[in-house]
């Protein structure tokens, strides 16, 4: 899983959630400690896994850096909560992929916020959780912008 993982910060939050699980296949949350990976922190999402009638997916963290990419602090609120995000559906199948293969996730997505600039996201998915079922979601996200692209006029 590592080698696919096309992003340093997320290279390394999979090394330190891999250092924590030891022969397990997740750590628990109570096995990470916030002060060994502080650098990190503004990236991160912790997402709790709610099980009733149906398994719901709230929000229990929303790193700064994270609230700024966002727009929006979604501390509190659910993913399938009406307008939470374009990419709700999808980040639902996700998590569900994570419940039944208590796997991580890597993602990486192009996208273009105007005809000149291309960017990227960044989403690595780690299950937390205790017993062999998955509790907990332990999300790293990142945007990053590359360089303007060169978009031919037809007249150089």
């Amino acid at each position: 899983m590592r080698d696919k993982i096309d992003h340093g910060k997320l290279r390394q939050l999979y090394d330190y959630w891999d250092g924590r699980r030891g022969d397990r296949l997740m750590p628990a949350r109570a096995d990470l400690d916030p002060v060994d990976i502080p650098a990190l922190l503004p990236n991160l999402i912790l997402v709790d896994v709610e099980r009733g009638a149906r398994v719901r997916f709230r929000f229990r963290l929303y790193g700064t850096n994270v609230c700024t990419i966002r727009g929006a602090d979604l501390t509190g609120r659910y993913i399938d909560e009406d307008n939470i995000t374009a990419l709700r559906n999808p980040a639902i199948a996700s998590y569900n992929r994570i419940l039944a293969d208590r796997q991580p996730v890597y993602e990486s997505h192009r996208f273009h916020p105007n005809d000149r600039n291309v960017g990227y996201y960044h989403r690595l998915v780690l299950p937390l959780g205790e017993e062999n079922e998955v509790r907990m979601l332990l999300i790293g996200f990142y945007r990053e912008m590359a360089a303007p692209e060169y978009h031919s006029t037809g007249l150089d």
